[in-house]
């Protein structure tokens, strides 16, 4: 070997020139013999230059031509590994081991590929050997860390990370790991700041703020999580999936803190689809926002349907369209729409489509047919949407069986409806000639705004129990049942339908009428007691079993004041007048204005004119209350 050439070879690879250097090693590959120096350094140059089949050449020609040497057998291996080809890699690290046991770097190696062979045991053996041999060979603490995490055993391996990362500090795979293994152990606030060094190494490392972005998430940190996203769209400006996770954090503490930052989060959401345009979830994300603001709505149809245009097959998509239409009134097309909560296509949808042995009901003849129509979603949605089942059994159904999660008669008074039980009684009932959703019973019957069936009442209170409720509740004064206290709930939007006990206190404090609280749930309830006692709703609810009660009580009053719930329904359907306090953003079927409700013909609408303030709208029904009293 030219020792010149191969120096100068060498300080070009050095340089990053590889086919520089492979020029310069030319002369000494054209001999019939070439050392494994040569023959090394030039297959990493090919390689390097993405020329693998020629390093692969050079590293076989290695092999053949220095058979008794270690370090071209591990070399080609290597090779193999990274083409995928892991028994020939693994071939060349034993054949290697062989010549030399106590290569460390080679055992290193065939631990890494029986991992990728799923060879577990196998391989933390190998790699516990490479570290026995070089403590201080940190890659094999970092493969030994990946390994013991895939077998649930964290505390071992964010040891081997840390060897790791004294080794090598800067090392961002190691830090994000380490923070993947005090996460597995619930060592948080360790957590977070592996994940946020990882970042400080590399901050391009898309990885460690997903991890970092879920457990500020989990947390409930939204400040940080939205400097985190900052941070991510600063350094990776092209990264849509960045703008998106930016808007929705932005977006999200618009629900809390009013809509001031909209524009930010729309910002963000327009210019996620501005870098990808088939970016569903964000054109979706972007509609929503949309939705907030009663003057956009044609911007928020047309982003629906834009995101149905460049994803026809998302059933997401579609649900969503849905919901727009029906929220102005656009029942003929969003009837339809609304069917994609169940669809197949949409992984995440809302409603499981159940297992029965007869057919889905796709509108056929009904006469002497019999059909089991199943609640799906909330009980409020039950009260609304059983109006549907009389026209059933008008067109001629033989038996009408209905199905909902509660142990309570109350949809039994339904006209037309033959059986009623719970979910986990399904089993009792007798085969069907169909099933169907509660709420698909409008697009098959063709309900349009104009001709939604809205007399009421079509729910009945058992007359027992009204009578028991009525000589529990005061004989005097107007009695108003009252629903407003906040409930748990799932995200701040659904929190933004209710109001609290401080700022009822304008309405509660009406003088001559006497409130009954209609809330069950012990955090709502344990909001009345902050208010002072004289301004306590009459709470009869520690007595109440289910909604039947809830009836009998309501059907016992003279008015329902509610936020949009399930009581708000039940007291519509009884045909009982009932006030509603409505959120800037209600939901879909109390359209976008007006004080009216096609639903229930007794119902009187009260809007959030600024969003998440309710000052204004318990004023009005306040003022409006004192001049119902006064004629009452």
């Amino acid at each position: 070997m030219s020792v010149d050439q191969y120096h100068r070879a060498a300080r070009h690879y050095s340089a990053n020139e590889p086919a520089d250097a492979l020029a310069v090693l030319s002369p000494l590959l054209d001999r019939p013999y070439a050392d494994a120096d040569t023959l090394n350094l030039a297959a990493a140059c090919a390689y390097a230059i993405n020329r693998v089949d020629l390093a692969q050449a050079y590293w076989q020609r290695a092999v053949a031509e220095h058979p008794q040497d270690a370090g071209v057998h591990n070399n080609l291996g290597s090779l193999y590994e990274q083409l995928k080809r892991h028994p020939e890699a693994e071939a060349m690290y034993r054949r290697s081991l062989e010549l030399n046991p106590g290569f460390a770097e080679a055992h290193y190696n065939l631990g890494n590929v029986l991992a990728l062979q799923d060879r577990i045991d196998d391989a933390e053996q190998s790699l516990r050997r490479a570290l026995e041999l070089r403590p201080d060979l940190a890659p094999a603490h970092y493969s030994l860390g990946k390994l013991l995490m895939k077998q649930a055993r964290p505390d071992e391996a964010q040891a081997h990370f840390r060897f790791a990362l004294d080794v090598r500090p800067d090392w961002a795979d190691a830090h994000h790991n380490l923070g993947n293994a005090f996460a597995a152990l619930q060592r948080w606030d360790e957590a977070e700041r592996a994940y946020r060094a990882a970042i400080e190494v590399n901050p391009r490392l898309t990885i460690a703020y997903q991890e970092l972005a879920a457990l500020l998430e989990t947390q409930g940190r939204d400040a940080d999580l939205e400097s985190v996203y900052r941070r991510l769209v600063e350094h990776i400006p092209d990264l849509s999936a960045a703008h998106y996770n930016l808007g929705q954090v932005i977006y999200r503490t618009t629900a809390v803190a009013g809509l001031e930052r909209v524009d930010e989060a729309e910002a963000a959401y327009r210019r996620a689809i501005e870098l990808q345009p088939g970016y569903t979830q964000a054109r979706l994300a972007l509609g929503n926002l949309l939705k907030e603001h009663p003057g956009r709505v044609n911007e928020m149809l047309d982003t629906f349907r834009r995101a149905v245009e460049v994803d026809p097959n998302s059933g997401e998509a579609k649900f969503n369209l849905a919901g727009g239409l029906l929220r102005i009134g656009a029942y003929a097309e969003g009837w339809p729409l609304f069917e994609y909560r169940y669809d197949d296509s949409w992984p995440d949808r809302r409603i499981r489509v159940p297992d029965l042995p007869f057919s889905q009901w796709r509108g056929e003849p009904l006469a002497g047919k019999s059909m089991l129509v199943i609640h799906e979603q909330g009980f409020g949605d039950a009260f609304q949407f059983c109006r549907f089942l009389p026209i059933l059994k008008s067109q001629g159904l033989s038996r009408l069986s209905v199905v909902w999660p509660l142990r309570d008669p109350l949809l039994a008074s339904v006209d037309g409806v033959d059986v009623c039980v719970s979910g986990d009684a399904l089993h009792t009932l007798l085969p069907h000639d169909y099933w169907c959703f509660m709420m698909s019973l409008p697009k098959l019957l063709g309900t349009t705004l104009e001709t939604i069936p809205n007399v009421t009442p079509y729910l009945a209170a058992d007359q027992q129990r009204v009578d028991y409720w009525r000589s529990r509740l005061p004989t005097r004064a107007p009695k108003v049942g009252f629903v407003g206290m906040p409930e748990p709930r799932l995200s701040p939007f659904d929190a933004c339908r209710w109001v609290g006990a401080q700022a009822s206190i304008p309405l509660l404090g009406v003088p001559g009428v006497r409130f009954v609280n209609l809330q069950k749930a012990p955090v709502a309830r344990a909001q009345l007691a902050t208010l002072p006692p004289r301004l306590r709703p009459l709470d009869l609810m520690d007595d109440v079993k289910d909604f039947s009660d809830t009836a009998a009580i309501i059907a016992s009053l003279d008015l329902v004041i509610s936020v949009d719930t399930s009581v708000a329904h039940l007291a519509g359907a009884l045909g009982k007048p009932v006030w509603m306090l409505l959120p800037w953003n209600p939901c879909w079927r109390w359209l976008i204005d007006g004080e009216d409700s096609a639903w229930y013909p007794k119902a009187r609408l009260f809007r959030q004119t600024t969003p998440n303030q309710w000052d204004d709208v318990i004023t009005r029904v306040a003022d409006a209350l004192a001049e119902w009293r006064d004629r009452n």
